[in-house]
């Protein structure tokens, strides 16, 4: 019942009732459907000892959570840290939803038919109205449209409330497809190929119906990891390859090429996130800050991070990341035998985490759902696994790997800038 309600708070959420379904957004249907959850998962929780064992992510999690909500304090915007706290509330309780509920292999396959199933209804919904929007130059709930002509319009297919920015819809595609290729058995998929790689030439299809440049190039960074690990120094050549044709195909959007020309130039936005982190080091211009003082988001999670929360936030933020890589490291090296999925879904989970910490180098997705659900099943998996007793982050430094990782990005983006500038 528990694993139930939660498949469908992660489904309406993504979905968005409120938009499907106007009538209900006054009625809160999603905080209703938290609190109805809520004694299930506490019930699991008491039931399931081996969820305590999880410790480091969690306290992060809380960590991040709790100075988010606070980070306004320092700006005198007392009462805006109430909506910043019921804005990240409903990620935080997916969260630990996830932890609780998709700690089993068993349980991470329904997630995955869910998640599936979910893409899949936004597709044909995009691909229903597509013509409409083609013939007559609007744009639809499914379909985004741009331009100032017939000739010059690019379509979009996209999703409601929460996937309604197709860049958004495509990075959900991104997180699912290493998922699809994780078989019950050592020995593979056996039959149930033919309807993976039928799911997946979808998927892509979809990817490219987005016009998401990042999840393109996304795409071609999980087929490098996949063929890396599988084929070592030819993978490497192959990739080299693929990523070539893939610039090309990025390039066949007609108004959407990867230039310094081409669409927005970001780093002009990038400029000024750089501005805002210097003027408030330590705590940001607070959440929400960029959007109102630029009158767009940074299109940058990690600079919106470090822009709106400071160093405080952006390395709190960092760390629930880079602690879950170091255990899902580790997890192949110390699952049971006599469960080997376990160490394949650490290994799936562990590339999807990677696409989507790529693709959020270009898209501003620091708060959303499908991140704190991807660390949950992580978690679920580090759990399954045994917990920080059998993937310990004890003796890894996670502190020190994070602030390299804040600097190095933070460093990177500035050497962008001043190339840019010069």
């Amino acid at each position: 019942m528990g694993l139930a309600l939660v498949l469908i708070y992660i489904a309406l959420n993504l979905l968005s009732p409120g938009d499907m379904l106007p009538a209900l957004a006054a009625y809160r249907p999603m905080l209703m459907l938290a609190l109805i959850n809520l004694p299930f998962a506490l019930t699991s929780w008491l039931q399931a000892p081996e969820v305590g064992k999880l410790r480091t992510q969690p306290l992060l999690v809380l960590a991040f959570f709790g100075f988010a909500s606070i980070d306004l304090i320092p700006h005198r915007m007392y009462g805006a840290n109430l909506t910043t706290f019921l804005e990240l509330v409903p990620n935080i309780i997916g969260y630990f939803f996830a932890i609780v509920h998709f700690r089993t292999p068993q349980r991470l396959r329904f997630v995955r038919a869910a998640l599936v199933v979910i893409a899949l209804f936004v597709l044909c919904n995009g691909l229903i109205e597509l013509p409409y929007s083609y013939a007559s130059g609007t744009e639809t709930p499914y379909v985004l449209a741009g331009g100032t002509s017939l000739d010059t319009m690019e379509f979009r297919i996209r999703g409601l409330g929460m996937l309604h920015d197709p860049n958004t819809y495509a990075q959900l595609l991104l997180l699912i497809i290493p998922l699809l290729f994780v078989a019950k058995r050592e020995d593979g998929l056996g039959v149930k190929w033919v309807v993976v790689l039928l799911i997946t030439a979808l998927f892509l299809v979809a990817v490219y119906l987005t016009g998401s440049r990042g999840a393109v190039l996304g795409m071609a960074v999980l087929l490098g990891l996949f063929l890396v690990r599988r084929l070592k120094a030819t993978g490497a050549l192959i990739t080299t390859v693929v990523g070539g044709l893939v610039l090309l195909a990025v390039n066949t959007y007609r108004t959407r090429t990867i230039s310094m020309s081409g669409g927005m130039d970001r780093l002009a936005i990038w400029s000024d996130g750089m501005s805002y982190f210097k003027s408030q080091p330590i705590w940001g211009i607070g959440p929400r800050g960029f959007m109102d003082t630029y009158g767009m988001t940074a299109h940058n999670s990690y600079l919106l991070i470090a822009a709106e929360l400071g160093s405080i936030g952006y390395f709190l933020w960092m760390s629930m990341v880079v602690v879950t890589f170091i255990q899902l490291n580790r997890i192949p090296h110390t699952a049971t035998k006599s469960d080997p999925s376990i160490g394949r879904w650490a290994l799936a989970l562990k590339i999807s985490l990677g696409g989507y910490m790529f693709t959020s180098f270009f898209l501003s997705r620091a708060y959303e759902l499908p991140l704190f659900m991807l660390l949950g099943m992580c978690g679920g998996i580090i759990v399954a696994a045994g917990g920080d007793d059998a993937a310990p982050v004890r003796g890894s430094f996670w502190p020190i790997w994070s602030l390299i990782a804040c600097a190095g990005i933070l460093g990177m983006i500035y050497l962008m800038l001043r190339l840019r500038f010069a």
